[in-house]
């Protein structure tokens, strides 16, 4: 499946999910029709730049050089951003929805009250959806 869908890859780590309390580096693909696959798991001694840099490499070695990936799709963890630099230059790495959206969650909530925060998380959930031409944002009057 990596080899047919290179091209878009989304990876996170999962914490003390094992005895050794090692993290498990999850690497998943995205089809043509949208659908994911595991493409590869990696338990790691620690997140640091290189260890990251180590499971990539690995990674871009089972690849076909002429159809590596093109986005790349991550939580904000700087050590494995910078792997994805070294490793993948040219591919674009995107920050998560999800776990934006659970930092929004975390941070904004206490600057709002109830009713304001409502208001605020629709509009958020807006702004999240709305499409982009060219990194613009389109704004759809009804």
């Amino acid at each position: 499946m990596l080899r047919t869908f290179p091209r878009v890859l989304m990876m996170d780590c999962t914490y003390k999910t094992n005895k050794y309390k090692f993290p498990l580096l999850q690497i998943v693909g995205v089809t043509s029709t949208e659908m994911t696959f595991c493409a590869a798991f990696a338990f790691m001694e620690c997140e640091k730049t290189e260890n990251y840099t180590w499971v990539l490499e690995k990674l871009k070695g089972m690849m076909d050089p002429n159809a590596l990936p093109s986005v790349i799709v991550t939580d904000r963890e700087l050590a494995l951003m910078n792997a994805i630099t070294n490793v993948f230059p040219h591919a674009t790495n995107l920050l998560c929805r999800w776990h934006i959206g659970k930092n929004v969650l975390a941070k904004c909530r206490k600057m709002f009250d109830d009713k304001i925060w409502e208001e605020f998380i629709c509009s958020w959930g807006l702004v999240v959806l709305l499409a982009t031409v060219r990194g613009v944002a389109l704004c759809f009057e009804a």
